[in-house]
């Protein structure tokens, strides 16, 4: 918990007010290495754990990584489902409304160049891409330039067992009713 926010309530906003508006337009499937309920829903996790460790504002990070992945249509390399996923964001971001012109412009560029390994220039870049790539260095081994952030770091050359065990303390109830967390997502 940072500043008397927690993941966990963050999270719980995630799962009913965003999630339902990014299934309306979501491409992706709903289970599956890639899916909404399982990687998606990890990655955002990570993501506002990874902005909270930063001292950063969650809103722009949880959004970014929840429209990262919208455009995959298979879990084979695709290197323009960042790119696809952008007008899939901005119709999800017109019907959230009242998102700061800075901070859509950043998720723009994190979807966007999250395929393309751009380096992130900014923190939601940063959260998103830490947060998505942390499966892979659980899968092929963790090597620290890959990362930009210190918990990043450090959840990353732990193992998914652990980040497991709290993501399940730090969830509510009803979030672990909704979202599908195996061995890595």
């Amino acid at each position: 918990m940072t500043n008397g926010i927690s993941i966990s309530n963050i999270f719980d906003w995630y799962l009913t007010e965003i999630m339902p508006v990014v299934e309306k337009y979501a491409i992706q499937s709903k289970n599956g290495y890639h899916g909404l309920y399982t990687h998606t829903a990890a990655v955002v996790f990570r993501g506002i754990d990874y902005a909270l460790a930063l001292g950063q504002d969650t809103t722009g990070v949880v959004l970014a990584c929840a429209f990262h992945d919208m455009a995959r249509t298979h879990d084979c390399d695709d290197l323009e489902h960042g790119i696809n996923a952008i007008p899939l964001a901005n119709c999800v971001m017109d019907d959230i409304g009242n998102i700061d012109a800075n901070v859509r412009d950043a998720i723009i560029f994190a979807i966007k160049n999250h395929s393309l390994n751009i380096p992130a220039p900014d923190y939601i870049s940063q959260c998103m891409w830490d947060a998505d790539r942390t499966r892979l260095s659980w899968e092929c081994g963790y090597y620290p330039k890959f990362f930009a952030t210190e918990r990043a770091k450090v959840v990353a050359a732990g193992t998914p067992k652990l980040y497991l065990e709290f993501m399940h303390k730090n969830m509510s109830p009803d979030a672990e009713k909704i979202v599908e967390l195996g061995e890595n997502y």
